[in-house]
């Protein structure tokens, strides 16, 4: 009797502190990154893939107009919601102090040398085109510009206790989502005289449409086998807080009606700038909504196993 009377206080302490510490037994939903100031890292990320991917392709077709306004995208929308997001702006270079082990360290070199790369490259192209400074400074730009497109995939990626974002495939998926909403703001810049082949900017947006699409696919399906945790971010991403983003962002919008429109275009045999337009916006609100997703339902790994006097 003594014995058990002994354990029951050191029992009911125990299943105190586990009430307090619940994210140590149960999934727990991240939200530092996709609510309140966190919207504004999640605006910055894709600022910066768009704004990055349209550089490349925008080197693709040496477009000026092009390159131009994907330097205003990082250096404007990106830098902008950054600082914003930032809860001490002015401390911001100690982001700089790790660039061996923190993927924002890189990623902030990255966005730093694109812009200072670019803006010199775009001054050459128009004053000294053709010369040998603004060929070299277009490659050191383009390889900053892939940097600031793939980043932020590794910087979720390094994040190995959310199981949705511990993959491979999630840089390459922020590649292509930058690239396609590249050629998609290219096909508009092509309308109004931005020195972008038309008809070969509405093909690669298809084919990176169709690419996207596949890639998305296959990386659900590898989340749902990794894990229980992973399972789950997909299960509430298609069926929970976050499926109609993804229903209607992702799928509809992003994905269903730019083919249509494409679709129609083909099939029309003539462009019609609204309809265009109106696919373009598709896209990139697709782009935008797969990045929500993704960090909306980013769930932590519990770090022990579920006692069982703990309800699931």
């Amino acid at each position: 009797m003594r014995k058990a009377a002994a354990k029951e206080p050191l029992q009911k302490g125990y299943e105190n502190t586990m009430e307090v510490h619940e994210w140590m037994v149960r999934s727990t939903y991240q939200t530092e990154w996709i609510t309140q100031r966190g919207i504004l890292l999640w605006l910055a990320m894709y600022a910066g893939g768009l704004g990055g991917g349209l550089y490349l392709v925008s080197l693709y077709f040496d477009s000026f107009i092009g390159m131009l306004v994907s330097l205003l995208i990082v250096a404007g929308l990106k830098g902008g919601f950054h600082f914003a997001y930032l809860g001490k702006p002015l401390r911001f270079w100690r982001i700089m102090l790790r660039p061996k082990t923190s993927w924002l360290t890189r990623g902030f070199i990255f966005v730093v040398l694109f812009v200072g790369f670019a803006t010199l490259q775009l001054v050459l192209s128009h004053w000294l085109p053709g010369t040998v400074w603004e060929i070299l400074l277009k490659v050191f730009a383009g390889l900053m510009a892939i940097g600031v497109v793939v980043y932020t995939g590794f910087v979720l990626n390094s994040v190995k206790a959310v199981s949705l974002w511990n993959s491979p495939l999630l840089p390459l998926l922020f590649a292509m989502c930058g690239l396609l909403g590249g050629f998609g703001l290219s096909t508009v810049i092509a309308m109004y005289g931005g020195n972008v082949d038309l008809h070969a900017a509405e093909t690669g947006s298809r084919w990176l449409l169709v690419i996207n699409a596949l890639l998305i696919a296959i990386y659900l399906w590898r989340a749902v086998q990794r894990d229980e945790t992973g399972r789950k971010s997909v299960m509430d991403q298609m069926r929970g807080q976050a499926a109609p983003a993804f229903w209607i962002g992702v799928i509809v919008l992003g994905i269903v009606a730019p083919l249509a429109v494409a679709l129609f275009s083909s099939v029309a045999g003539e462009v019609i700038p609204t309809v265009l337009i109106a696919g373009v916006i598709c896209e990139l609100i697709g782009g935008l909504s797969v990045r929500y997703c993704l960090l909306k339902v980013g769930i932590y790994k519990p770090l022990f196993p579920r006692p069982s006097y703990l309800k699931p």
